[in-house]
This record gives C-alpha cells, structure tokens and sequence, in this order.
C-alpha cells in the first residue's frame, strides 16, 4: 500500500484505492470521492475531529470516542487499526480496531472492539461508506491474525447485518449483558428483584458503611486497583495493567469511581463507565473482597449506583458482559436485580485458511456456540 502523501502529514497512514469499490450489492461507487485510510493511532485522527463523528452518529458511544480508543492503545498497548473515511479530505466516519489475542491460542484476532463495544460510524454517504470498510478490513489480517470481529453495543446495528453477511461476517452469539431500567425509579427496581438480591440491599443497610463518590486520581485508582487486582487473581479472571486505568483519568468526566467503607474499612469499591451519549452506566470493573461478601457489600455498591444513576438522569444500568449460561453464578447474579437479557451483537469474517480450525476448536470448548 501506498504512503499517503499531501495534505497535512500523519505519522502511520496508508491509503487504500479503488481495489474494494466495486464489489458488493449496495455499494453506489460511479463518481465516488470517498477514501478509506488505515490509522496507526487515534492521535493521527485528533480528539476534537474523531469525537466530533462519534458525537453526530446515532450509534455512537463512550467505547467509540477519542480517548477511550486512546486509553487502550496506551493503556493495554493493543496494536491499534482504525480506518478513517474522507470526503473531499473531511473525516466522515471510521472504524476503529484493535489486534486482540483469541484466548486459549496462540492467534489474534482484529477487534472492533474490544474491551468495549465498536462498530462502524458511518453518519453520512452510510451504504458506500459501509461497503468501503467492510471490504477493506479483512485486508488487515495478516500473519496470525485469522479473523475480523465486529462487536456491536446493541440492536441497532441489526440494519448492518444483510450487508456483513454477503461480505462473509456470520453471527456469533455466546454473550450477553443485562440492562436495567433506571427511568422505572428505585421502588420499582427493588419489586422487580429476586428475592436474594432485595434481602442482600436489605440487610447491608442494616451494617455501618458508606459509599463515597471519589475524585478520580491517580491515588484512588491504584487503592481501587489493589483490590481488583486480587479479585481477579481470586476468580482467575484477565487482569488489565494498571497502566490502562491509569490511561482513563484522561475521560475522568466519564467515569464513577465508588468506594465501599464498612465500619471505617475499605470494603472494595467499582469503576463504571458513563456513556453519555446512549444515556448509560457501563459496570465494567468492581472490586468487592470476599471477607465482605456476607456484609452485602456487592448489593450495596449497586444500590448506590442505581440511585446514583436515576439521581443524574441516565436511563439505563448496563452490567457488561456474561456468558450464557443460566447456571453460571454471574449470570445468576446479575439476573437477580431484574435486568432484561440481550445478546452482544457479533460478527466474524475469518481471514485465513487456519480461521475454521480455531473455530472448531472453539465450539469444542464452548459446545454451546458456533
């Protein structure tokens, strides 16, 4: 691929011609001036041009903007591939990706995206645009990475779905999340409960604690990150660097950070993630020892955050992903504070002649998925 030359320089940037343009059912390519250009690194974009596209598409979200994308890139050091695409040498949408490990083996894979959720942001020229990067994408699969994956935050990006899947994307559903309904109030979402997890709020009311909204810095992150570290080392879950949270404080005006106190003691706390432009809390990290566990500190620090929420008017509580399994304990945990089910919507284009084995293996080890 050639350097991209004019204009104002880039670091990282290679264009990609016409050699996808006319493939394609939908794709309207007579007399197009769109290009799409592979980005090396969110800052080759901007903060103010990238987040202005986030902001003017409606599927647009936290996961997508400027310095979520920047956190990971610097944070977990995933090896960033975003495509851009211009017209007439304006930023019009993009895709942002990462290079990912695919557990359990030895293969990676591109990641629109991951952690969070991605996806095209196409606002405008949307059919020409999409026929553009869907095409483009697979291209960047070299070496041992085997497959492209598309991790969409919720239904709406069903509309893309005819046009991924005579690319080749297929379907893949092996999670879901729970989404709460903040706009019912607090006395609703306590009816609404199981019994277990209305006892558990119930009954840590009754301990001395309370849950205090930090600045976020770097002092409280690393407090948080302590414990966290030690949770998932307990539950022997992926750990993230502290490095990565420390990218966060960068979106510090997107982030909650709670802390439990129980009798005066650390009793663990949560980081979310607010999404304003979807009007939602993301629970994407909590930290909760195990000695605290029959003080109902969990139930507590959820507690807090739905009244949080409702307080500062957002519309849904967000618990992040699981797997589907009825009968795992985190499914089984979530479910108990009344959240509707709803599958993360993914798909997968595989990109090398090793992609059917992995998958195979795959649905080996989750006999339940394909």
């Amino acid at each position: 691929m050639a350097q991209k030359t004019g204009g104002n320089p880039r670091s990282r940037l290679h264009r990609i011609g016409s050699l996808f343009a006319k493939h394609g059912r939908t794709a309207r390519t007579e007399g197009s001036n769109l290009e799409v250009t592979v980005v090396d690194s969110i800052r080759d974009i901007g903060r103010a041009q990238w987040n202005g596209i986030v902001e003017r598409s409606s599927r647009g979200s936290v996961f997508h903007r400027y310095e979520w994308l920047e956190a990971i890139e610097t944070g977990l050091g995933y090896t960033p591939r975003h495509l851009e695409v211009t017209k007439d040498g304006n930023t019009i949408g993009g895709l942002p990706n990462f290079v990912v490990e695919i557990e359990k083996t030895p293969f990676t894979r591109l990641s629109s995206l991951y952690p969070g959720f991605g996806g095209p942001l196409l606002p405008t020229d949307t059919a020409d645009a999409l026929e553009r990067v869907i095409g483009t994408a697979p291209s960047l699969c070299r070496g041992r990475t085997i497959v492209h994956q598309i991790r969409g935050l919720d239904s709406s990006y069903l509309r893309y779905n005819d046009a991924l899947q005579s690319r080749g994307y297929r379907p893949y559903r092996r999670e879901c999340r729970f989404l709460l309904d903040l706009t019912k109030g607090h006395d609703a979402l306590l009816a609404d409960m199981s019994r277990s997890r209305r006892r558990g709020i119930e009954h840590g009311r009754t301990v001395d604690h309370e849950v205090v909204e930090e600045e976020i810095t770097g002092e409280t992150l690393r407090r948080f990150y302590r414990t966290y570290e030690r949770v998932m080392d307990r539950v022997d879950g992926d750990v993230y660097p502290l490095s990565f949270f420390e990218a966060l404080q960068a979106m510090d005006d997107r982030l909650l950070l709670l802390t439990l106190r129980i009798d005066g003691e650390y009793a663990g706390g949560m980081l979310e993630v607010l999404d304003d432009e979807r009007d939602a809390i993301h629970g994407f990290f909590a930290a909760v020892p195990r000695e605290y566990f029959d003080d109902h500190a969990s139930e507590l620090l959820y507690d807090h955050v739905f009244r949080w929420g409702i307080d500062h008017g957002y519309g849904t509580y967000d618990f992040g992903s699981t797997n589907t399994d009825f009968g795992d304990g985190v499914f089984r945990f979530k479910e108990g504070f009344g959240g509707r089910a709803v599958p993360v919507f993914v798909w997968e284009r595989g990109c090398s002649p090793l992609w059917p084995l992995v998958k195979a293996g795959r649905a080996l080890y989750w006999p339940y998925y394909t």
